[in-house]
Parts: structure tokens; sequence; C-alpha cells
């Protein structure tokens, strides 16, 4: 299967000036009037790095991976256009499992591709011998893999994702959003495949879903046609900036990360307590199912919003995994709840 469009291959990359230089001016950039103070090292008045090559040095250093082999952008969102833009022609077909993530759908429906959804079993486990066997048969494109799953929190090990690759020629994104609240990242396997890519972002594990960075993870023929369909300076300057910084003090993440699946554990055993069905996680949430109409509505009169769900996963919510206050109080308000609906 040919997965890169021709018109796209056929493409020269737009090329920025990276050239050492005393005095600038050959992109129109005005003078810092406004923040004068801020000093030099953000330079606000210049186009950011093109390249955000400081940034993809940090991920590199923290994936330990050559940051070749990385793209990044605005969130994972446009990782996952940049994906559709190279490889996605009119009517191809992209498949998932579903439930998952509803940007894969959006944008399919965005690059007129035909999206089709394999239901997970009533569990929400995703069966990888049902996704080989339909992905033979119907050849999509692109089989997307949100791993762990948003909204479900189920894990699909990397033991599964390599028999899809071994067993498909499709092109596999696995979108690891959440991986750092869970293990079994597919990123060591990117030069050993020539149809995966791995997304993933700051917006989660680092807290820092204002600043909008994700990247891509690839092998370099991927990730070149991937720079030839991205915008030229796609990532601001300050986002880039706060990226780094927070790379370069990843130690606070680790410490996070233990702190939210302490509190992970708490939430599901208290929601284990109540009349509902509660699923075991592997992101900073938790999915779960109650029959109490209108529960995030109840929840909302509180001052606690929860996310629901279209009819597919009617009575179904996601609750993100809070501090301890944050926990207790939406416990505490959910109790409420369940014994009014009882008295």
């Amino acid at each position: 299967m040919k997965l890169v469009k021709e018109n796209i291959e056929n493409i020269n990359k737009y090329e920025l000036n990276k050239k050492p230089y005393r005095i600038k001016l050959d992109a129109n950039e005005g003078e810092n009037i406004f923040f004068s103070d801020i000093g030099d090292e953000l330079k606000l008045n210049l186009y950011p790095d093109g390249d955000s090559s400081l940034l993809r040095n940090e991920i590199g250093k923290y994936l330990n991976v050559d940051p070749n082999n990385i793209v990044a952008g605005n969130g994972s969102s446009e990782m996952i256009e940049l994906v559709m833009k190279a490889f996605i022609d009119k009517g191809d077909i992209i498949l998932s499992f579903i439930p998952t993530f509803s940007m894969y759908q959006i944008f399919s429906q965005i690059y007129s591709a035909k999206f089709i959804g394999i239901n997970c079993n009533e569990n929400f486990v995703q069966d990888v011998d049902v996704l080989i066997e339909e992905a033979k048969n119907i050849k999509p494109k692109i089989i997307f893999i949100c791993n762990p799953n948003n909204p479900t929190g189920y894990l699909m090990n990397k033991y599964e994702i390599k028999k899809l690759l071994n067993n498909t020629d499709s092109l596999v994104v696995v979108d690891e959003a959440y991986i750092e609240f869970a293990q079994g990242s597919m990123v060591e396997y990117i030069s050993q495949y020539e149809n995966l890519i791995v997304l993933r972002t700051l917006s989660k594990a680092f807290g820092l879903a204002a600043i909008r960075v994700g990247y891509m993870v690839s092998n370099k023929h991927i990730i070149n046609i991937i720079n030839k369909v991205k915008s030229p300076y796609n990532l601001n300057s300050i986002s880039q900036y706060i990226g780094v910084k927070a790379l370069r003090e990843k130690e606070k993440m680790f410490q996070y990360i233990e702190e939210v699946k302490k509190e992970r554990n708490y939430l599901y055993n208290e929601l284990k307590k109540f009349p509902i069905e509660v699923y075991p996680s592997n992101g900073n949430f938790i999915f779960f199912k109650s029959e109490i109409y209108k529960l995030d509505e109840k929840l909302n009169e509180k001052g606690i919003l929860i996310r629901s769900f279209s009819k597919d996963l009617e009575n179904h919510y996601r609750v993100t995994v809070g501090n301890r206050w944050e926990n207790e109080e939406f416990i505490k308000s959910l109790k409420e709840i369940l014994e009014n609906e009882n008295s």
C-alpha cells in the first residue's frame, strides 16, 4: 500500500534561513516595542524557530530519541491534522476502536475520509485480533490507537500493538497523550517499523494545556514527509520556551504522576462504594456508568463539572482525577445526589 500522497511526495519543504547573522533584515520583522523588559531570551519581535530545535532536543533527551525523529507543534490536534494532510486522499478509510478521542473522526470528515469504528466489547476492552481482521478486510490508510484510550482509560500493551504492526501495511498512529500515567510506550519501536507514528503532548502529565505543545515521533522518512506539510512557524516562541523549561525540570512531572496515581486509586475505590459501574483506568481520569438521570447536570448545580457523552454512551461519564480536596468534594456531592435519589 502506498501511504504518502503523490502530490505531497513531490513537494519541496519550505526552507528557513538558518545562517548566523549580526543584523537580521530578511523576514520583514518589526521591533519589540511593547515587551522590551522581557529580554533577549524570547525575542518576541522575531519569528519563532521554525524547527523548534531546542524543544526537540529536550524531547529527544526525555525520550532517548534522535531529535531528527521528532516534529513539534500546536498540541496533538495539529499532529493528527498533519498526518491527515500528508497521507489522506478523498475516500480513504480511517479505522479505530470506538469510543475513542473524537478528533480522529472529526478530521476524517474534514479531509473527506471514511471513518470506521470497531466497537470495544462490553467492558470497553479493545481486541487487537478483531482490529487486525477488520484491517485486512477494508484496508484502511490509517489506524488510530489512543493508548491509554480516552475516554475509557483502557491500555493496549505494546505486544498487542506490535502484533498489529506486523500484520498490516496501514499507517498505525499511536496517540500516547496519557502514556505517562501508564506504561508501555511505543517510542522505542519507531525505527523498527516503517508504518508507525507516536503522538505525545505536554498538556496532560506536564500540566501545560494552555501552551498547546504536542509532538510526533517516527522514522525519518515519515518525519520528512510531515515537515513538507507543516507550516514554517507553527509553534510560537513562548510555547517553545515554556516547553523547554518544563522538560528540563521533568522531575516535577514524575512527582506529579505519582500523586495522580495515588489519587486515581483513591477516587476509584471511593466510586466503587456507590451503585455505579466503574472501569479501571490508565489515564488521569476515571470512566464510569450511572443510571442517575442527567448526573452531570446535577453535579454542575453543585459547581462540579464532569464529562458526559452522546447517546452512544448514554449514562457514561468521565471524571478527571483532581487533588485530594477536589476529589473529596466530588465524592461528597455524588453521595448527596445518590441519597437524594433514594429518599
